[in-house]
This record gives C-alpha cells, sequence and structure tokens, in this order.
C-alpha cells in the first residue's frame, strides 16, 4: 500500500507524454469532445513516447527502411544474372566463367539473408516493445481522464470503460506495433524497387509506373471510408459492453428472474445495429483489394509489351534491363498487397486511438484531479445551503431540490428523513461536489464549496453510502483506502495497521476481523462478494473514520446492521461523532433520536425541524413517522443486558476462510491455454464455425473459390515470365508477337484478379460481421449461464469478463476477415508453386522445396507456438488490469468520496507495469524466429541460384525450366514468409475460439433453456417449504460452514421472518432458496419434491427475490419491471401490458412518482438505475418481483431503503397480493430477512439465527415473552419510550 501510494505522483507523471520531447496531447477541457479525424488520433498516439521511446522508434524506423530495402536489391543482382545467363546461352560466355559468376552472385544472396535478419529481429523487437510501452501510457492517461470527469458523465455516456480499455487498447497497441512496421517496410520496398528500376532503365520505368496513382488513390479514399465506418461500430460496442458490465456485475439478478433471454435480446439488438453499421465496408473492401492486384498484374503486361518491342528497336541493349524493371515491378506489387491489409488494421487503430481521446479531451464541469482551489490548515465544518435548486442533468424536467435553505452547525449531529426520493441523497451529492447546484450556495466555514481543493475537500467531508461499496483486495487496503488524500497515507504499513485497527473497533468491526484466519489480510473478493452486507457496512465506517474527518455524512449508514450490531456502532457513532460534524440520513428512526437537528423534508423541501422530542410534541411528519415504526413493548434501556450484546458479537462470527482458488484451475481451461479443456488447432477451429455458421455458409464458399482462382495466379505468373524471358532468345517480329501474346495474358490475369479479389473483399466484410456478432452474442449469453461458483472466482471479475467479451470475438473476427482469405491464397499459392517446380524441373523443385521451405516453415511455426503462448499470459493479465479500471467506473461515486483517483491510477500503473515488463521479455525469442522466417527467403534463393545455373552449365536443364522452378520457389519462399506476417492473427484468433468452446461446454444443462418446461407440481398454490439438517459452506470456502444442520419447515401461504446478527446466515438460506448454491448437505423439499430434482428454470419461476442492493439495468422502467414477466415460448418477446406494470408499480408504492415523471414508464434509468434514489429503485425492484406472481417471494432486506410511510404501504401491498381473488387464502409464501424489525412484526413465524444455527423461532409476541436474543433486538429499536 505504501509503495502504491507514493507511486501515485509518479504514476500521474507517466501517464503524461514527455514534455522534453514530444508536444503532450492537450490537457482536458483544451478540447472538444470531438477531436477531429480518427487519422489525427492516431498520430496523436505517438505522443505519449518518451525519449527513450523515440530513440527507439528511430532506431526501428531506420531498420524497417533499411529491410524493406534489400528485396529491390536483390532485384538488381538478378538482373544483372539475366543478362550473364543469355549471354551463356547465346554463346558468349564459356560454361567456367558462366559458374564463377554465379558463385559471385549466390554470395550476395547470403549477404542479403545476414542483413535482413538482423534488420527485421531489430525493428520488430524494438517496435513492438516501444508500442506496448505507449499503450501502456496512453491506458493509464486515459483512466486518470476518465477517473477525473463528474458523476454525470458516468450516469450517462461512459461506455464500458473495460472494454475502451482493453478492446480500444488492444487495437491501438496492433497498429503502432509489428503491423506498422511491416506497411513502412513495404513502402520502403516499394519506392527502393522504383528507384532500382529507375536507375537501370528510367524510359520502361516511366511507362510502367503509371498504375501507382490509381492505386494510391483508390486505396487512401478506402482508408478514409473505412476508419469512419469502423468508429462508428466501435462506439455502438462500447454500449453494449456497456450493458455487459452492468449485466455481469449483477448476475444473482439475471439468474433469479431467469433474464437470459431478455438480456440477450438486448444485448443482439445492440449488436446489430453494428453489424449493419460494419456490412457497409463490403463495397469499400471489394474496390480496394480488387483495384490494386488488377492494376499490379496490369502493370507486368504493360512492361513487357513496352519492354520487347523497345529491346527489339535497340532502345534497351541488355535483356536484364527489362527484367530488373519487370521484377522491380512485381516487387512493388508484392509490397502493395502486403500495404492493404495493414491499412485495415490502421483504420481500426485509428478508430480505436478516436474512441479513446473522446474522453481524454472531454472536459469535466467538476474535475476530480484538479490541483487549483484553496487547501486551508484546518476545517471547522460549519456547513450553509442557501435557496438551493437542483435539477439532475440527466432528467433536466424534474426538479428535485426546490429553494433549500438549511444550516448545519460544526460539532453538531444533523439527521434528514423523509419519503425517499425527496432529495436527502442529492443534499449529500451536492456537499461531495458530485454535482453543482443548478442555483443558490453552498458554503463550509463561510467560504464557497467551489472554492476549495477537491481532494482537500472530500478528504475532509467524509462519507458512508447506502449501499457500501468494497474493492477486490484485502480488509487491511480496503480499509486504510480511507487514508487517502491524507498525510497519513505516506505511513509505513505497520503505522497504519495501527490505525486501521483503532478505525474498525470504532466501527465494531475489529472482532469480526479477528477471527478470520488471515484477519486483516483475509481477500474478500470484487465487491466485497465474500462478506454480509452488515460486515461491509462496518468496514465502510471504519473506512470513512479512519481519517478523522472533520464532516462525516452517512447516507443509510446503518441499514444493514441487525439491531444489536446497529447498537453498538451507533454508540461507536456517537463517540467518534464528538468534536465533528455529522449528517446523518436514515429511515430507521432509532438511529437518529439522539440528533441534535431533525430535518424532516418532503418534496425537494423542508417541511419541520427540532429535536426528537420536539418533534414529538409537535405532532407532525415525524411523529407519525415515529408511531409507524415502533415495535410496541415495554420496557426501558436499561433492559438491555450486557450478556446479550456480548452474546451477538459473538453471533457476528464470520464465515470468511482463505479463499481457495480451486475453481481458478477449473477456469484457466475457458482460456484456452491449459493441459486439459478444449484446445482445438487452428484449423479445427474454423471448420466449427464454419459448420456451426449456417447462414455464412454461402458466402464463404464462393469466398474459397475465389481464393482458390486467386492463389492459382502465381504458378501461372512463374509460367507466363519464363515463356517471356524466353522470348528475348528470339528475333525481329517473333519476338514482338511472342512479347504481345503473354503481355495479353497477363492482362487476362489481371482481370480475372479484379473478379476474384472484388468477391473476396465483399464476401469477406459480410463474413466477419457475421461471426463477429453471432459468438460476441454467445458468449454473452453463455457469460450469464455459469454457475455461481464461477463468478466468485477471483480471476473472473466483471471487468476480466467483459474485456474477454470484447477481446475474443475480436480476435476471431480479425482472422475470418480479409486475413483468412489472404492467408487461404498463400497456402494455395505455396502448394501450387511447389507442384509446379517439381513438375517442371524435378531436380532443382526438390532440392529447393525439401531443402528451403521446411526451415523457413519451422522458424514461422516456432513463432506462432511463443507468441501463442504470450497472448494467453498477457491477455489474462490484461483481463485483471481491467478489472481494477472497471471496478473504480462502476463504484465511481466511493472512488470519488474517497478521493481514491490517484490511489487505483498507481495500482492501474504498477498492473500495466508488470505487463509491459514480462512482454517485452518474451519478445525477445519470439522475434528472433519471425526475423528467420522473414529473411530465409535469401538463402532459398541462393540455393536455387547456385543449383539451377550449375545445371544449366551442364546442359540438364533448358532457360525456361529453369525460370519457372526459380521463380515458382521464390513466389512460394516469399508466400511462406508473408504467412507468417498474419502469425498475431492465428494465435489470437485460435486463443478467442477455444474460449467460446470452452465456456460452451461450462454451462450446466437447465440453464441452456430459455424457456424451461412447465409447473413440476401444476399448483398455483403458495409453496411449501421443508428444510433438513442443511449444512452449507461456499465452495471457494470450504473449510468455513456458514450454517449447521439448520431445519426449518414452512407452510404454504406464511409470512417468514428470517433476523440475527449481519453474518449469521441469514442471505445464505436466500441463496439456497434461489438455489445459487445447492446445500453442502441435507435435503431443501418444494411442495414434498427435493428441489434439485426440479429443472432449474422450473423453480425460479415459482420464485421472485428483492435483493438488498436493488439493480435496475440501462434502458426505461418499462424493460426494467417487464423483466420479471418470462418470455412466451415463441421467443417472441414478454408482451405486458402497461397496466399490468403499473398494477405491480401501485402494489410497490412507486406508481405515483413514475406518473410525476415526464417520460412516465419511458423514462430512461440510467447506468446501473442511479438516477433514481435507493428507495425508487427497490421499489422498482419490488414492483419486478410482484409482476411474476410468485409462489414464493424472497425479500432479501428488500425494504432498507423505504422511508417508514412507503413500508407501511409496501408491507400492506405485499399482504394484499399474497392473498387470492377472494381474499382468503394466500397465494404465495414469503420469506423475508430484515434488520428494521418493524417490517416483520406481523410475520407469521420469525426465525432467529445465531452462529448458523437456528436460536429461537416463534411469533412477535411469543418471542417477546421469551425474554430472549429477539426482546434483546427489537429493544434496542424500540422509540416508543421516548415518545
Amino acid at each position: 500500500m505504501e509503495k502504491e501510494t507514493s507511486d501515485s505522483d509518479q504514476v500521474l507523471e507517466t501517464a503524461r507524454p514527455s514534455e522534453s520531447t514530444a508536444t503532450p496531447p492537450p490537457d482536458a477541457g483544451d478540447v472538444k469532445s470531438d477531436n477531429g479525424s480518427p487519422f489525427k488520433s492516431y498520430l496523436r498516439v505517438f505522443t505519449y513516447n518518451d525519449r527513450a521511446g523515440w530513440g527507439m522508434s528511430a532506431v526501428a524506423f531506420f531498420c524497417m527502411i533499411a529491410s524493406g530495402v534489400l528485396l529491390p536489391l536483390m532485384d538488381f543482382v538478378f538482373g544483372r544474372f539475366v543478362t550473364v545467363f543469355n549471354n551463356f546461352v547465346v554463346g558468349q560466355t564459356t560454361a567456367d566463367s558462366f559458374r564463377s559468376s554465379i558463385n559471385e552472385y549466390t554470395l550476395y544472396f547470403v549477404y542479403l539473408f545476414v542483413a535482413k535478419l538482423v534488420l527485421v529481429y531489430i525493428w520488430t523487437t524494438l517496435l513492438s516493445s516501444n508500442a506496448i510501452r505507449v499503450t501502456r501510457a496512453l491506458r493509464l492517461d486515459f483512466l486518470k481522464h476518465t477517473l477525473r470527469q463528474d458523476i454525470a458523465f458516468f450516469d450517462s455516456e461512459a461506455g464500458s470503460i473495460s472494454g475502451s480499455i482493453t478492446t480500444d487498447g488492444n487495437l491501438v497497441n496492433s497498429g503502432i506495433s509489428e503491423k506498422l512496421g511491416i506497411l513502412i517496410q513495404a513502402m520502403s520496398t516499394f519506392v527502393a524497387a522504383f528507384v532500382v528500376a529507375f536507375a537501370v532503365q528510367w524510359k520502361l520505368t516511366l511507362i510502367t509506373i503509371c498504375t501507382v496513382p490509381a492505386i494510391i488513390v483508390v486505396t487512401a479514399v478506402c482508408v478514409v471510408l473505412d476508419t469512419k465506418i469502423e468508429d462508428n461500430v466501435m462506439s455502438v460496442h462500447s454500449r453494449a459492453d456497456q450493458l455487459a458490465e452492468e449485466v455481469l456485475a449483477s448476475i444473482k439478478n439475471a439468474h433469479a428472474f431467469w433474464a437470459y433471454p431478455k438480456l440477450s435480446r438486448k444485448y443482439n439488438a445492440i449488436l446489430e445495429e453494428a453489424r449493419v453499421e460494419g456490412a457497409k465496408k463490403a463495397p469499400v473492401y471489394a474496390v480496394l483489394f480488387s483495384v490494386e492486384f488488377f492494376c499490379t498484374y496490369a502493370g507486368y503486361g504493360l512492361a513487357f509489351w513496352q519492354g520487347i518491342r523497345m529491346y527489339n528497336r535497340g532502345e534497351i541493349d541488355q535483356p536484364g534491363s527489362i527484367v530488373t524493371v519487370i521484377f522491380a515491378v512485381l516487387l512493388a506489387a508484392q509490397s502493395l498487397t502486403q500495404i492493404a491489409p495493414q491499412t485495415v488494421v490502421l483504420a481500426k487503430a485509428s478508430a480505436a486511438a478516436h474512441q479513446l481521446f473522446k474522453t481524454i479531451d472531454r472536459k469535466p464541469k467538476i474535475d476530480a484531479l484538479s490541483e487549483d482551489g484553496k487547501r486551508p490548515a484546518e476545517c471547522r465544518g460549519d456547513i450553509e445551503l442557501r435557496d438551493i435548486r437542483f435539477t439532475y442533468p440527466s432528467r433536466p424536467n424534474v426538479q428535485v431540490l426546490k429553494g433549500l435553505d438549511l444550516v448545519i452547525p460544526s460539532n453538531k449531529t444533523t439527521a434528514i428523513v423523509g419519503p425517499s426520493g425527496s432529495g436527502k441523497s442529492t443534499i449529500i451529492g451536492l456537499l461531495e461536489r458530485w454535482f453543482a447546484p443548478s442555483s443558490g450556495t453552498i458554503t463550509l466555514d463561510g467560504e464557497k464549496i467551489e472554492d476549495f481543493n477537491i481532494q482537500w475537500l472530500r478528504t475532509n467531508i467524509r462519507l458512508v453510502q447506502q449501499e457500501p461499496v468494497m474493492f477486490n483486495g484485502t480488509i487491511f487496503q480496503n480499509v486504510s483506502y480511507g487514508l487517502s488524500g491524507t498525510p497519513q497515507a505516506a505511513l509505513p504499513d505497520d503505522e497504519k495497521q495501527k490505525l486501521v485497527e483503532e478505525a474498525c473497533k470504532a466501527a465494531y468491526a475489529h472482532e469480526f476481523v479477528e477471527k478470520l484466519p488471515n484477519g486483516y489480510q483475509t481477500q474478500i473478493g470484487e465487491r466485497g462478494a465474500m462478506l454480509s452486507g452488515g460486515q461491509k457496512q462496518r468496514l465502510a465506517i471504519a473506512r470513512s473514520v479512519i481519517s478523522n474527518p472533520r464532516v462525516l455524512l452517512l447516507d443509510e449508514a446503518t441499514s444493514a446492521l441487525d439491531p444489536n450490531a446497529e447498537r453498538i456502532v451507533q454508540q461507536a457513532l456517537n463517540n467518534v461523532a464528538v468534536g465533528r460534524t455529522m449528517v446523518v440520513i436514515a429511515h430507521r428512526l432509532s438511529t437518529i433520536r439522539d440528533a441534535d437537528n431533525i430535518v424532516v423534508m418532503a418534496g425537494g423541501t423542508i417541511v419541520e425541524q427540532g429535536t426528537h422530542n420536539k418533534l414529538i410534541e409537535l405532532g407532525g411528519v415525524y411523529s407519525r413517522l415515529v408511531l409507524a415504526q415502533d415495535l410496541g413493548q415495554d420496557g426501558g434501556q436499561d433492559e438491555i443486558s450486557e450478556t446479550a450484546a456480548t452474546n451477538d458479537a459473538v453471533g457476528d462470527k464470520m464465515v470468511l476462510t482463505k479463499t481457495v482458488s480451486t475453481a481458478a484451475a477449473e477456469d484457466n481451461d475457458l482460456e484456452g491455454g491449459n493441459k486439459r479443456g478444449i484446445r482445438y488447432n487452428l484449423l479445427k477451429c474454423v471448420a466449427i464455425i464454419i459448420g456451426e455458421q449456417k447462414k455464412l455458409q454461402l458466402p464463404f464458399g464462393v469466398l474459397t473459390i475465389s481464393c482458390l482462382a486467386a492463389g492459382v495466379t502465381y504458378p501461372a505468373l512463374a509460367i507466363l515470365f519464363s515463356r517471356v524471358l524466353d522470348a528475348f532468345a528470339l528475333v525481329g517480329d517473333d519476338q514482338v508477337r511472342r512479347g504481345d501474346f503473354y503481355s495479353l495474358m497477363f492482362f487476362i490475369v489481371a482481370l480475372g484478379n479484379l473478379f476474384a479479389f472484388a468477391v473476396l473483399g465483399w464476401l469477406s466484410s459480410i463474413v466477419s460481421t457475421g461471426v463477429m456478432k453471432n459468438y460476441r452474442a454467445e458468449i454473452f449469453s453463455n457469460l450469464l449461464r455459469q454457475e455461481m461458483v464461477f463468478y466468485d472466482d477471483p480471476g473472473h471479475t466483471t471487468g476480466a469478463l467483459v474485456s474477454k467479451l470484447s477481446s475474443a470475438p475480436h480476435a476471431m473476427q480479425e482472422l475470418l476477415s480479409f486475413n483468412f482469405g489472404l492467408i487461404l491464397i498463400i497456402m494455395v499459392n505455396l502448394l501450387s508453386s511447389c507442384i509446379l517446380a517439381i513438375v517442371y524441373g524435378w531436380k532443382l523443385g526438390l532440392t529447393l522445396v525439401f531443402g528451403a521451405l521446411p526451415p523457413l516453415v519451422a522458424s514461422g511455426y516456432v513463432r506462432i507456438r511463443l507468441e501463442m503462448k504470450l497472448d494467453d499470459d498477457t491477455s489474462a493479465r490484461f483481463a485483471a488490469s481491467a478489472g481494477i479500471a472497471s471496478e473504480a467506473a462502476l463504484a465511481i461515486r466511493t472512488v470519488a468520496s474517497l478521493a481514491l483517483e490517484r490511489e487505483i491510477l498507481a495500482k492501474y500503473g504498477d498492473a500495466l507495469q508488470n505487463i509491459a515488463r514480462t512482454s517485452v521479455r518474451s519478445l525477445m525469442s519470439t522475434m528472433a524466429w519471425y526475423a528467420l522466417s522473414q529473411s530465409f527467403s535469401f538463402l532459398a534463393m541462393a540455393l536455387g541460384f547456385w543449383y539451377g545455373g550449375r545445371l544449366i552449365s551442364f546442359g540438364e536443364y533448358t532457360s525456361e525450366q529453369f525460370y519457372t522452378v526459380f521463380i515458382a520457389v521464390i513466389f512460394s519462399g516469399e508466400a511462406a514468409a508473408t504467412l507468417f506476417t498474419y502469425s498475431t492473427s492465428i494465435t489470437k484468433a485460435q486463443s478467442g475460439a477455444n474460449y467460446v468452446f470452452n465456456l460452451r461446454t461450462s454451462v450446466p444443462a437447465d440453464m441452456k433453456d430459455d424457456h424451461p418446461p412447465g409447473n413440476a407440481s401444476g399448483s398455483e398454490k403458495a409453496v411449501a417449504l421443508e428444510f433438513k439438517d442443511i449444512e452449507f459452506a461456499y465452495p471457494r470456502r470450504p473449510a468455513a460452514k456458514v450454517l449447521r444442520g439448520v431445519s426449518p419447515v414452512i407452510k404454504p401461504g406464511d409470512f417468514v421472518a428470517f433476523v440475527g446478527a449481519s453474518g449469521c446466515g441469514k442471505t445464505t438460506m436466500i441463496s439456497l432458496l434461489e438455489r445459487f448454491y445447492d446445500p453442502t448437505s441435507g435435503t431443501i423439499s418444494v411442495d414434498g419434491l427435493d428441489s434439485k430434482s426440479i429443472h432449474l428454470g422450473q423453480y425460479r419461476r415459482n420464485v421472485a427475490l428483492v435483493q438488498q442492493e436493488p439493480v435496475l439495468y440501462q434502458g426505461s422502467l418499462r424493460e426494467n419491471i417487464a423483466m420479471g414477466v418470462e418470455d412466451p415460448t415463441d421467443g417472441a418477446a414478454s408482451s405486458v401490458s402497461d397496466d399490468e406494470i403499473l398494477a405491480a408499480c401501485r402494489q410497490a408504492n412507486i406508481e405515483t412518482f413514475i406518473s410525476s415523471l415526464p417520460d412516465g414508464l419511458s423514462t430512461r434509468c440510467g447506468s446501473q438505475g442511479l438516477q433514481f434514489s435507493g428507495g425508487q429503485r427497490q421499489r422498482v425492484a419490488i414492483a419486478r418481483a410482484l409482476i411474476r406472481k410468485p409462489r414464493l417471494l424472497l425479500l432479501d432486506e428488500a425494504t432498507s431503503s423505504l422511508d417508514t410511510e412507503s413500508e407501511r404501504v409496501v408491507q400492506a401491498a405485499l399482504d394484499a397480493a399474497a392473498k387470492d381473488e377472494k381474499g382468503e387464502g394466500r397465494t404465495r409464501t414469503t420469506v423475508a430477512v430484515a434488520h428494521r424489525l418493524s417490517t416483520i412484526k406481523g410475520a407469521d413465524v420469525i426465525f432467529v439465527f445465531s452462529h448458523g444455527r437456528i436460536a429461537e423461532v416463534g411469533s412477535h409476541e411469543e418471542l417477546l415473552e421469551k425474554k430472549g436474543m429477539y426482546y434483546q433486538m427489537c429493544l434496542g429499536q424500540s422509540l416508543d419510550r421516548a415518545a
């Protein structure tokens, strides 16, 4: 921790490009949201280089240019050889001198091999290493500018942070590493080829160069169009990622409502938009590739047609000159075929950079990382709100605060109560400066709060939220995050430990933490998943008081605590309150009775204020709230015995042991990087994909045929070349006629390619967008349908899963796009050229095919294997680092209130630093093999040259045989080398496909059904439940028993309550009733049947769940509530009428609020439903559960965020809705977990849990008479004495 804190400033520095060597990108705010063209964004990425980066780039650039020049130099050597060769055929030189010339020229090829090997190794290693460093700085800067945004940004337009940081980051990385090098090397070859040609024969070169402008214009136009389309596609995918992020962060909700088909349909609708947009690329690719290849082959024809005439007229005296020019055109063409695919990568990188810079350039209204503003030495804590009016940016027509005036004196406790939606939490948001008021002023110690430095403000005003958020890590790390932004943040860990323990003691958390096997070093999982609600809330309080803030804001800070814990925490808070300003928002009035001033709000204004006693005397709104919450028993505060207190302090014994990563092993199967699990090779993956995608089989078949046609072009060219070169030996008109005929043949080949590549470009675009959509949808659907244990895996954080969701289909798309066509063409070329060589001249053919190609292929293969391993390692690490970013974005209010932005950047920076280090080390060996595969073709040429020359000198071969074989093998060698430039696409696609196949196999059979079978019992009546000796431990913590032999029996139609200390197993009972987990031993019977024997979907159809932290998804209120209704079996969307939805809203007491919204049910809920208050979200969640008409209703603290009035209405509605039409028997069984005992005093049976066992059972009255644990809990919450 200490290291992270001290590193934070350095990380902020690293995130900026170097000032010394580059113009830094403008800081957020200098630029408006639209940051020019995507290509400008691409160039701007390079400004993230530091001095070392620019140095590495310069050396790499020089080596790329040099390695690109080598092939044209080979052409120069080859041209000279043709002249020597011609002289020998004509009889001008002897066989011996011919052989010595050949030996001399062969050595040149060896020199070229060595040069290329060294140059390629240098540039690939330097460029790829630097790309990792630049992308790291860019990712860090993106996260920095994301975290500095105001809260409104996250509520509306943030998109998926982990999706952007992973997918867009990876695309930018591809566009500035090896692919960029190949592009520059190819351009260098292109230019050098023409320079050589001009040097040898300027006139002929000038005639042939006329095809180049056409190629350049077409490429430029197509790349611009492609980038624009790609930019639009990415915006759509970002929305899809955001939805996935929300759904996966609240996976229990999706499982409870069997919402897979609904959520998948919603996700698919977004993907379909992206597919339609992506399909616009088809004509662009068709034109781009067909024109390039047509111009190239037509250029050959033109060169021969003119060259043979000029030779015939005597303008050219050596045939070698013509060959040099033609080969130069050939090389230029070859290099163009490499340029085209790289421009597509560049277009994607530009679009990705454009997306990232949109966020980086957005100027926030309230900048969380701003260094401006006053930092007074002390803060008294006098707060005043004057005439405050406020509307949320996302709902500008709904005024939340209407001219509010409130004085919060220092060192006093001010409590704010009132119905949910009255503006209580909004006040907290304004004091934290998440939002700025529309009008009016807020002052702290007499100065406007806008004038203070925002970090100073947030470290002096600490907040405990209604739904406390913990971060992935240890308890120690989580609590010590409260020191962020204070001088103590720099303390060594052992001193911090003391502060952490003191804070935990004050928040009554120390005891349960000490009982954990690893104490404060216990890992608590993503969002604190390993802790109960009450435990999280106490740690959140500890985190807020550790820095000893002057002002403490408590927004329903004790809503998840059991009465006993709440009483003790309340005492702790009262101690903490001494000498500081406290603002408390509470629905449970027992927690605020001692406040110095109680402010009662309604409809955005204050209706009354005063002390508890004064307001009771007033007999107004407050006194009615108190009466509604009264638990109605006699007795005084002093009756709470110490024994009961200690009794339940022990009862809070926690259920957490070391996180055992047994299931982590299961998961590695998914990465496709392990020994077990599916690990298909590339061909099998492609075969499976084509087999599954029925709609894409026809385009794929046609595409394959066009690839075969394009691939056979190369051996055809070898034959044509050899024949044309023979024409130089003829004289007079015969020579010209032969030249004309073969020039025409070249033109026909060009026409064939025009057609083949147009088909290839068009269809590959259709296939790749189809593959992307279908597999992205499948991964999403399969990620939703895993068992709960899958999500408990530390490697399966929301960010990690979303990052895999976007990267795996992307990799498959990249391969099955144009790249697949090119790879197929290369393989056809390789095979057909080898066959041609062996058929035409078996001696030279066999020598070259089996002597030269195997080492070339082997080195390429080794590179692919190494790269696969590297890809598996880094993708897992990147997913983990994306988890850090995603977690911060999803909990942005917590991050902002704790001023944690710098901590998170430091943590993320460290994670990226480690990835960079390991990746760069692996690159060293990988690139050596790559360089070998790229340069080995020169050795193949040397061998062919030397051996072919000898065969001719001894009269064994004719010149035609030699040329055909030699050119065929040159083509195949170059083709094999080109094949390995696609190795990155191959490795990533193979990993992606294996991930899809593995994920598929891990979906349980029951969860595959969108429409589960009908009711098991066929009954519509309430459910009868019987537990027999239930024991349970969470699969990741098998040693810690949560339930120890509980056997409650619940009669049909009963309203049953589970109460007890937090962490005693109440919520675990709800999880077992939802069948999120199965008991370790014992059985749960439902209507007499073992619950495990019922189809899971069929079982859950009869159950509805309302969770402690209610979850809403982006979309309208209508969609969110209708999610409770199952889809009809015909696959159509469920048709729920607005009347049915409003009836459910009426029961949940939210209909009036919805009617007051301008858009009613069509109102958008925003990201995670955060446009609404906690109470409003909870009532929407209740409506969603009720519309399901369940036979078993599970309420896990379902009314903890409701004000007393709403709670009473909802409770009455729940009772009424449970009755059948005649209003007699109940049609549903209700199981409620509650800490606020007034909500369950009407329960038929109350089970009191302690230590994972049932301690007491009975009705409210029976348990009070026993004067046991329940009685003590009631005393803690009673308010009537004061009344």
